[in-house]
């Protein structure tokens, strides 16, 4: 009895005093466990609890690999070349009501099962400096982590598990405020050597590297994305989704991402738009999108997905469909040690159905359907919140646990000193023994591992053979073997596509060898060769470009999807070529992907080529397609009306798909309350509204037609449509904006609603300039946060219409609501035209000094815009090359245009650059309206100098100052004087030396809306 008593006051002081110190290291806190914030409504259940209550198919087992207090949190996890798992523990993981907690740290640990007996031997922790940690990978010398609102790499050149210095940051600009559990994350290497990632649908992102200017950065929401750990370059892989949350490939390097909310599955292709939840594509000309890759849902169809949570309890349809919504973890499994009814099928964590649901994986037309299997394990744990799957050496699987009872970890609080992570192996099939370290693998044993029927090993051997290749460390003799072997008739085509990924990864794959793969018998390799010759597009010989057309053909669907893919890669020019090639496979035309990424691909090319997207229209076989390019002509109606005349005129003539046609010509104005009749609308009507040839769906659409082009739609069926949910955006966009020029009655609750739906807040911000309530002005500011760049220059536009709103906008740039960057120069010499003194001085102390241009250079822009407009004048026919030219002589230096330039100055493209008149007033009278970040100043030397530029930074010993010239550094001890001036740090008289067609050349690539040429044939 005495030892019992005495053994329980061990466990006492155990728990009271040597378990709270444990978490306090595990925190890196000094005097405090982790604090959780979530209240226990449901007893918590312990590990081994948890482990008994799971459920698995016979012959399986599952072990407590760790668990609290030796992981909390563990959010996601790697597995190195050593067979090591990298967990990454989120401590600061986002509270609904407070948000990340930035007090804490997140860290990174190493996990060891030395003997591999399904248990951890051995813990390290790496780094445990870390905030919003959710994504990790292993390679290149370094551990690389999304940290929002960063994307950062930790040097360990020498493998030793300590870090090298402080992180790199290599991209910022994620969004972590917003943003929650939507936040960016997850890391894996792809078959091709990027690493990709992923985002959440909350908020937008504008993502480039530490100080990228705007058009530098790249906007994202819920996508998949990647970046290229040798040149650098980061890109948009796909969008749509909700909150993407597991990622994997299968044995031929397809992709697939597992989604929340809507449907949990999505076959990856470069290029493509998929549903999202909410809101609508950056492109407003999308029109339609790619649906899921499921033929299933997880949940009962008769309830909303709120209804399937599992506190709420599960209805028996639910659990019979997959147990709900909420998916986490994407495993395809490719290892050795599972029975082979589960290989290349795909399994996610269910944490709502407490289970991982399992789905089969096969082709369908040009892409991939997946099937519902019965799902591989249960557990009666309410705490069960699996967040990620993973296939680790000789295919055991790692299962991470969150282990909470909040429905997306964070509605209810956060429980922070729990976590899990279980093994799960086929017991038949085990094989305990050493692992081997494959960073240690000779180049021959790293070459032979290629092949190995595990992928961990295949995976890890091709990271290697890609480091050593970079860092000039792979012998020529192995190299030259797997160019042979890629080539040789008897090498298998799976092995091919691992020697070729290999290759590719390590940076040593040249034409000769992917036009070789790409006349391959085997369609998976011919998929990859045109997925790898549009990776480098640009750089590489029309030879190439030639043969992606060719394959445009190709028997395989497969392969068709995949040119359709590559068309973004093509300059605008070439697009409508290649596409003219895949627009005659009649057979594409009913494909659930392949007429939806054809038009993502041509559509920014067809305004600058509207001859050639008619003629792409006329000998389609793809309805689809025909319809949409109808569309999108027909959108610019009142800029080019030209071409709508056109196309009547084309459908009189049967030479265009009517049905189709007409059909595109009536979306593109459903929604407008009236719009200018076309010259030849009338006889063609009259000529065509009698033939047997056209649908009820082409009658109806004269019939709507009809309607705008006369005495226009009625203002009651305008604000229905605005106001229906199920109508398209582009059409509610419309309809918003043509029913608020009617200034109706309710105008500004409805705007305010409007502007509160992230998919209409930029048609509705437009709308409010038929309002004067200042409550909408309000309602604007309050929305800016979560807008686009579109948005924000619709908001400012709206917002300088009027002086109240005006001074409500300076005070929400003084209040940091609004930054003070996105006021031009143009509206702020709009704002100070109003007249109003209050509104002036305001001006100049939130923005910069306005004054009125001189008369004199009133009358030099009057002159210039003069001959500039005129439709016969030098502007219509400008020389985009000469423009480009001039450009990088005289702005360059300071300002960015594309993405190229310098950023001394304002980023000039997204500027209201469109508008001649703000060019004209900016080039000619620079120092007319200067923000205080671009007046210049005036510095005296000890010397005699005086020196004019604009001082970009500076400290207690040096100063460094941009002149027209260069950068210059000057030692504050030779300095008298440092003056600030009223002038812009833009140099007068830039256009003296210019002739009219030089200064136009120089004015039509600055309003250019891209780096093309206007069209030869716009009319």
């Amino acid at each position: 009895m005495q030892s019992l008593d005495l053994y329980r006051i061990y466990i006492a002081i155990f728990v009271a005093v040597f378990l709270p110190v444990q978490m306090d290291i595990a925190l890196g806190q000094e005097n405090s466990g982790p604090p959780n914030t979530q209240v226990e409504t449901v007893p918590f259940t312990p590990a081994a609890q948890a482990l008994k209550w799971m459920r698995l198919p016979e012959g399986f087992k599952a072990t407590l690999f760790a668990a609290e207090p030796d992981v909390h949190q563990p959010i996601t996890a790697t597995i190195d070349r050593r067979g090591r798992l990298w967990v990454v523990e989120c401590y600061t993981y986002s509270d609904r009501k407070t948000n990340y907690d930035m007090s804490l740290n997140d860290r990174v640990v190493i996990f060891e099962d030395k003997d591999r007996d399904g248990k951890f031997d051995s813990k390290k922790v790496f780094w445990d400096q870390g905030k919003k940690l959710t994504g990790i990978e292993i390679g290149h010398d370094g551990v690389w982590l999304t940290a929002a609102p960063k994307f950062i790499f930790i040097a360990d050149k020498n493998g030793d598990d300590i870090p090298d210095g402080p992180p790199t940051v290599l991209l910022d600009g994620f969004e972590d405020d917003t943003i929650r559990h939507n936040i960016v994350n997850g890391l894996r290497w792809g078959p091709d050597g990027w690493l990709y990632g992923r985002h959440g649908i909350q908020a937008t992102s504008f993502v480039g590297k530490p100080g990228a200017t705007a058009s530098q950065r790249t906007a994202l929401n819920c996508s998949i994305w990647r970046y290229h750990p040798m040149h650098h370059k980061f890109e948009v892989v796909a969008e749509g989704g909700t909150n993407p949350w597991g990622f994997d490939y299968d044995k031929h390097g397809e992709m697939f991402m597992i989604n929340t909310v809507i449907g949990h599955l999505f076959h990856i292709v470069p290029g493509a738009r998929y549903r999202r939840m909410y809101g609508s594509h950056f492109n407003p000309h999308t029109y339609q999108i790619i649906e899921q890759t499921a033929d299933h849902f997880h949940w009962d169809q008769g309830e909303s997905h709120n209804a399937v949570k599992s506190k709420q309890g599960m209805s028996s349809g639910t659990d019979a469909a997959g147990g709900g919504h909420a998916h986490t973890g994407l495993m395809i499994y490719q290892g050795t040690n599972w029975p082979k009814e589960y290989h290349n099928t795909l399994f996610t964590a269910n944490f709502h159905g407490r289970r991982i649901n399992n789905d089969t994986i096969r082709r369908e037309g040009n892409s991939y359907v997946a099937s519902h299997a019965a799902d591989f394990m249960k557990t009666e744990d309410p705490w069960f919140r699996g967040v990620e799957l993973l296939c680790g050496p000789n295919g055991v699987v790692y299962l991470l646990d969150w282990s909470d009872i909040g429905e997306c970890h964070e509605n209810d609080g956060i429980h922070r000193t729990s976590g899990r992570i279980f093994q799960i192996s086929y017991e038949v099939n085990d094989m305990p023994g050493q692992l081997r370290n494959i960073a240690t693998e000779s180049d021959v044993g790293l070459y032979d591992l290629l092949f190995h029927a595990d992928s961990w090993h295949f995976r890890q051997a091709r990271q290697v053979i890609a480091e050593r290749a970079i860092g000039g460390n792979l012998s020529n003799q192995m190299i030259e073997r797997a160019k042979a072997q890629c080539c040789d008739t008897t090498t298998g085509p799976l092995a091919k596509l691992r020697i070729l990924w290999a290759l590719y990864s390590a940076n040593l794959v040249d034409e000769n060898l992917l036009l070789h793969c790409s006349r391959s018998e085997d369609e998976h390799l011919r998929a990859w060769s045109v997925r790898l010759m549009a990776d480098g597009l640009k750089e590489i010989s029309s030879s190439v470009q030639n043969r992606i057309v060719e394959m445009a053909s190709d028997a395989s669907g497969l392969v068709r999807l995949y040119v359709a893919s590559s068309l973004n890669r093509f300059e605008f020019e070439d697009r409508l070529l290649v596409a003219d090639v895949l627009c005659r496979q009649a057979s594409d035309a009913a494909d659930r992907v392949q007429p939806h990424l054809i038009w993502y691909g041509i559509e920014p090319a067809l305004i600058s080529q509207p001859t050639a997207a008619i003629s792409l229209a006329k000998t389609s076989k793809i309805p689809l397609i025909t319809e949409n390019i109808v569309r999108r002509l027909t959108n610019e109606i009142d800029r080019q009306p030209y071409w709508v005349d056109v196309i009547l005129k084309e459908i009189e003539k049967d030479r265009l798909d009517s049905n189709a046609a007409l059909a595109g010509m009536s979306l593109a104005l459903d929604g407008r309350l009236k719009v200018k009749q076309p010259a030849n609308w009338r006889p063609f009507v009259e000529h065509f509204q009698n033939r047997d040839s056209i649908n009820d769906q082409a009658r109806d659409a004269l019939r709507k037609l009809g309607v705008v082009f006369g005495d226009g739609i009625a203002i009651m069926q305008l604000e229905k449509m605005a106001s229906n949910g199920k109508r398209s955006i582009a059409i509610r966009r419309q309809a918003i904006e043509s029913w608020a020029a009617t200034k109706p009655q309710g105008l500004a609750e409805k705007l305010k609603r409007w502007i509160g739906n992230r998919a209409l807040t930029t048609a509705a911000v437009r709308a409010a300039v038929h309002s004067d309530d200042e409550s909408v002005a309000q309602a604007i500011i309050n929305q800016m946060k979560h807008m686009d760049p579109p948005g924000w220059e619709a908001s400012i536009n709206t917002l300088c219409s009027r002086e109240s709103w005006a001074l409500k906008l300076l005070s929400a740039v003084e209040s940091g609501e609004v930054d003070k960057q996105l006021i031009s120069a143009f509206h702020a010499q709009q704002m100070y035209q109003m007249d109003s003194e209050i509104l002036r001085i305001r001006l100049e102390n939130v923005w910069g000094k306005i004054r009125a241009t001189p008369e004199q250079r009133q009358k030099e822009i009057a002159v210039l815009s003069e001959s500039l407009a005129n439709p016969k004048g030098p502007l219509v026919n400008f020389d985009p090359a000469s423009g480009r030219k001039l450009f990088e002589q005289n702005c360059a230096r300071c300002h960015v245009l594309y993405g190229q330039g310098g950023n001394t100055g304002p980023d000039l493209t997204g500027s209201d650059r469109k508008n001649l008149n703000y060019l004209l007033h900016n080039i000619i009278d620079p120092s007319g309206s200067v923000a205080l970040a671009y007046r210049s100043s005036l510095i005296s030397t000890e010397d005699g100098r005086v020196i004019s530029g604009l001082v970009l930074t500076e400290n207690e010993n040096t100063i460094q100052v941009q002149t027209p010239e260069e950068v210059i550094s000057l030692d504050r001890q030779i300095i008298d004087e440092i003056k600030l001036t009223e002038k812009s740090v833009m140099p007068e008289g830039l256009l003296n030396q210019m002739s009219l067609q030089q200064k136009a050349n120089l004015f039509g690539y600055l309003m250019a809306p891209n780096q093309v040429d206007l069209p030869a044939d716009n009319k």
